[in-house]
């Protein structure tokens, strides 16, 4: 309880790492209120037990606290003299209790935030006059705050409410913006990436209403394209400038669109000088928005309509998408063909070469082979699990052979040797091995190769030959480039 237990604390509602908020009852007015409790994270620690009071983790960051706590009852005392405000979460009271400050929000309990209230209508992307239903009364109070020297500094989804018949409530008034810059309070949520402007990330800025300009400026962009703008960092370190509306694929006309983007600049003397200046210039009361969208919208298909598609191309027309149609069909049954071809043509290409070969430029051509080719021109074990047999290897790949005869692969099944003249030769690789399979009228031979060389640069080849007479003979070497 605080207040000399006026205000019950109900359960949390938020935190930004600098104001923790709680939804709260007022017993003596009978109504549901919000509680904000200064509690920045990275300097202050809550009391252990029953106290819950808040003290600084180091004595050196005092100071840092205290004038949190002078930021924020300043803005408590301004909002209590202007009350009662319209479109405003008023301020009833303020308390310095616990070692800390309470700030006294009215609220309505039904209540949802921007943010929850346009998930809602299940769209990514709103026009301008969908999003100033909800915003014009923001920007006018706001205008009316800005006048009495006073400015928001943490405006987003998450701190606009709008009650159940949809009004909009600028909640969140009394956060200590003035010093969030300060490194020690490290990098507090209160600061949004994509809402909050470079002023209030820099200690020596100075900022003002011109980051509620921004803010604003950044919620009409978030949902006019679905995305956030590009936290300020990126746009001073990588030169990210956020695509400009118009360029998304969303229904808002340029001017607006250079509208926000201007509100939405990088440096504050590049924006709009009020709120009410920005407004004007998005929403002119002299315009039909929905005849110039149509206006807009035909010019700009106009200007994508293909060369083909022009009036003195009329007659013509069908003819030419006749003619691009039977291209596209011939394209389509031809390219798969082509690529047969060509991967038939290397397969080819690969074992000539590697037959005619020397026992070193062999190991050297499979040494050099990638992934994707050991899979074209070898038995490629390597993904297999080493406990296979061999037999169950086999089942798991399509072993093939090539046939030097037809000029192309061939399964086991299909390799004959009661043919007159054949001549097949198989490649099996893994884990660095790789073991050649030659078979002819004349020999059969096995070679295992060694594909890693030793440190002379040579490579180990074991030979295993039987010639037509059944005569067999095993040999080792050692091979190397030829002189």
């Amino acid at each position: 309880m605080l207040g000399e237990d006026r205000f019950r604390i109900d359960g949390l509602v938020s935190d930004n790492d600098i104001v923790t908020t709680y939804r709260g009852y007022d017993i003596f007015r009978k109504k549901d209120v919000l509680i904000h409790e200064l509690f920045p994270k990275a300097i202050t620690q809550r009391a252990a037990g029953e106290e819950q009071g808040i003290s600084v983790k180091l004595y050196s960051d005092e100071e840092i606290f205290n004038s949190l706590k002078r930021a924020m009852i300043a803005r408590a005392k301004k909002m209590i003299g202007l009350y009662p405000l319209e479109n405003a979460g008023n301020i009833l009271s303020y308390l310095e209790e616990n070692g800390t400050v309470y700030c006294v929000e009215e609220t309505n309990a039904d209540a949802v935030t921007l943010s929850q209230f346009l998930m809602k209508r299940h769209s990514a992307k709103f026009t301008v006059e969908d999003l100033l239903q909800y915003l014009k009364p923001v920007f006018a109070l706001l205008e009316k705050l800005h006048k009495k020297g006073f400015w928001h500094g943490s405006i987003g989804p998450d701190t606009i409410l709008i009650t159940p018949d949809r009004k909009p409530i600028l909640s969140h008034l009394t956060d200590p913006c003035e010093k969030i810059a300060n490194e020690r309070l490290q990098n507090p949520a209160i600061r949004r990436d994509g809402f909050t402007p470079v002023e209030l990330y820099v200690e020596d800025a100075t900022p003002g209403p011109k980051a509620d300009l921004f803010a604003v400026g950044a919620l009409l962009y978030r949902y006019t394209t679905g995305e956030e703008l590009p936290p300020y960092y990126e746009r001073v370190n990588d030169g990210k400038e956020p695509k400009a509306p118009k360029d998304a694929e969303t229904r808002i006309m340029d001017f607006q669109s250079d509208a926000i983007m201007k509100a939405t600049a990088l440096y504050d003397f590049d924006r709009y000088d009020s709120l009410m200046d920005f407004l004007k210039d998005l929403a002119p009361d002299d315009m039909e928005l929905e005849d110039l969208y149509s206006h807009q919208e035909e010019a700009k298909t106009q200007k994508k309509l293909p060369f083909w598609y022009r009036r003195e191309l009329y007659s013509k027309r069908f003819y030419l998408i006749a003619v691009i149609a039977l291209a596209l069909i011939f394209i389509v049954l031809l390219i798969p063909r082509a690529k047969v071809i060509i991967t038939d043509q290397r397969i080819n290409h690969f074992y000539r070469k590697f037959n005619q070969a020397t026992d070193y430029e062999k190991c050297q051509m499979l040494m050099k082979l990638d992934q994707k080719d050991r899979e074209l021109f070898t038995n490629d074990y390597m993904d297999l699990p080493d406990d296979l047999t061999d037999e169950e290897r086999m089942k798991m790949l399509d072993i093939k052979f090539f046939d030097f005869t037809l000029n192309h692969y061939v399964g086991v099944s299909q390799v004959d040797t009661k043919r007159d003249q054949y001549e097949y030769m198989k490649i099996d690789y893994m884990l660095g091995q790789g073991w050649v399979t030659y078979i002819s009228n004349d020999v059969s031979r096995r070679e295992e190769m060694s594909l890693t060389p030793e440190a002379d640069g040579s490579y180990r080849v074991e030979i295993s030959e039987t010639d037509k007479t059944g005569k067999q003979t095993t040999e080792t070497r050692m091979v190397v480039p030829a002189e």
